[in-house]
């Protein structure tokens, strides 16, 4: 009989690179747009240009950058591509809620108000950055916290596909209030085990971004659609 084969346990420098980038990402230390040369990536981590190729096309493939003849870039991130994500997150985020405030354990209670009063430090140090972060880490313990496996997929994506625009939009100070001011609320309901109050919260926080973003919810009670301008015919422009 064959000798049995040993997995090595090695934290590949491809690894290494691809949090860098993820993180770097986060922060807002690349700009919407902006290409990613290898090279320069590589110098910049202070490794070869092969395992920042590997992390670049692991990104692409995640939907975080983009890849096209000219190389990997930063997707461009239009407002209507915005507007359709905060839609989805309208109708998404009060279930992702409810489900944390009745399955959350104690010590995820505990990890959503710490990090909490970590964003609001941040905020009131203007540090946006920081805020960014933790604001992220606010969101994939709330993930967690929701203990469902098809809500965590779904809701992992997304928070990916919101990490650029996020990154612009807590540069301004009204937003990041606007979020400590909401992530309370929930946190106060997800300790309560108040799934009906913390979906409620959930719901109109975001309805308060996308009236941020010049856009009304006219009725409450309906799933809310991100208008789109028409061509004579009818189609959608873009």
């Amino acid at each position: 009989m064959n000798s049995p084969r040993r997995v090595v346990q090695s934290d590949r420098l491809r690894d290494q690179v691809y949090r860098m980038l993820r993180e770097d990402l986060r922060n807002g230390s690349f700009y919407t747009g902006q290409r990613l040369v290898e090279l320069e990536l590589a110098a910049h981590y202070g490794v070869s240009r092969t395992p920042v190729r590997e992390a670049l096309f692991q990104l692409a493939r995640e939907g975080l950058i983009t890849d096209s003849d000219r190389g990997y870039s930063l997707p461009i991130d239009t407002h209507d591509d915005f507007l359709d994500r905060l839609a989805v997150r309208r109708g998404l985020d009060p279930l992702l809620a409810a489900h944390a405030a009745q399955r959350a354990t104690p010590a995820q209670v505990r990890e959503l108000e710490l990090l909490l009063e970590r964003m609001r430090a941040a905020h009131e140090a203007g540090d946006f950055k920081e805020f960014s972060n933790h604001a992220h880490l606010f969101r994939l313990t709330l993930i967690e916290a929701a203990h469902n496996v098809a809500l965590d997929r779904v809701c992992r994506v997304l928070e990916d596909q919101f990490l650029i625009m996020r990154n612009k939009q807590y540069h301004d100070v009204s937003n990041r209030a606007l979020a400590v001011q909401f992530e309370a609320k929930l946190c106060q309901a997800i300790k309560q085990s108040d799934p009906d109050k913390a979906a409620q919260v959930a719901r109109e926080y975001m309805e308060a971004v996308i009236r941020i973003f010049g856009e009304s919810v006219e009725d409450t009670s309906r799933p809310w659609i991100a208008p789109r301008q028409r061509h004579s015919d009818g189609t959608v422009v873009g």
